[in-house]
């Protein structure tokens, strides 16, 4: 459980209570508390996911055990219940997201993770499985370490080295590797700067940058541009694909072995810029797919550099 919901520091909760301590009245009584901070679709999950925290059970063993939450648990479920109503993500209510069949720390230093990530790793590793040898994977910007840590407990063969010039994001996901026991090797640099692990060539690297242009942040909601971190969100209006030109330059440059993978999630109203970064008579790719994701937008690209 999320050491801020459970410290003897935290704030007391305070009314309106539940008329009853039993599933059914509890439930209730937190859906309606936030209400004006959820959308009505999304409700019943964040209730859910809040009642497990705090009970340390799935909502079939409190059934089965016919549970009563305690007083202690009904004041944290009304401080959960105020900072999501004020449109706190319930990730970092709850200090945790989920990513492919991980519970990983989050807080307001990292992204949370989003499904259509997973699809990135997803199809990174199938493209990884056929290498006759195993390798190793950089992953730039690796935030809470979602992306790093799937590929080392999908491939425990492969090297893993991840990046991210936040430290407070280096030490999430840090945290992340030990205890879900997946090895990667981290390094706290700006990609933009200096490449990340000069020492070593990869055979596959992968980011999810920051790719939304500044303009945008007053279409967003609050939850995300109140909450996030925004340096690993937006970039400069005139340069949606900073991040993009600069690995995929550095990549060129060494940092990608000849036959290996760059994989990228991008902006779906610029996949296919950052698809065309790849094309030319000057150019050293082949392979190059723009991918769709379960939404049917243009979400991720994948270039493979010659072998010559």
């Amino acid at each position: 459980m999320n050491d801020s919901i459970t410290s003897k520091e935290s704030p007391r909760g305070a009314g309106p209570w539940p008329g009853s301590n039993d599933e059914r009245s509890v439930r209730v009584w937190f859906k309606s508390r936030i209400s004006n901070g959820v959308e009505e679709e999304e409700r019943d999950s964040v209730v859910g996911l809040c009642l497990e925290v705090v009970s340390r059970m799935v909502k079939g063993e409190r059934l089965m055990n016919n549970y009563r939450f305690p007083e202690s648990e009904i004041d944290k479920l009304a401080v959960m219940a105020d900072r999501v109503s004020k449109g706190e993500p319930v990730q970092y209510v709850i200090g945790s997201a989920h990513f492919d069949g991980c519970d990983l720390k989050v807080n307001a230093s990292v992204l949370i993770p989003r499904p259509e990530t997973e699809e990135l790793v997803f199809s990174l590793i199938e493209k990884l499985k056929v290498f006759d040898e195993k390798g190793c994977v950089l992953d730039l910007g690796t935030g809470s370490g979602c992306i790093a840590l799937a590929i080392k407990k999908r491939l425990p063969e492969w090297k893993v080295c991840a990046s991210d010039f936040s430290q407070g994001a280096i030490d999430v996901a840090k945290e992340n590797s030990k205890s879900i026991d997946a090895e990667v090797n981290f390094e706290c640099s700006d990609v933009l700067q200096k490449r990340p692990f000069e020492s070593t060539c990869f055979d596959a690297v992968v980011s999810n940058p920051p790719y939304i242009p500044a303009q945008e942040k007053m279409t967003m909601e609050h939850r995300v541009t109140g909450c996030e971190p925004l340096s690993a969100l937006f970039v400069p209006n005139n340069a949606p694909l900073l991040f993009y030109k600069r690995i995929k330059a550095l990549c060129e440059g060494g940092m990608l072995n000849p036959g290996g993978w760059l994989a990228f999630e991008c902006h779906t109203d610029f996949a296919g810029d950052v698809a065309d970064l790849f094309h030319g008579s000057k150019t050293r790719w082949s392979q190059i797919s723009l991918i769709k994701d379960l939404q049917g937008k243009p979400r991720h690209v994948f270039a493979r550099i010659d072998l010559t």
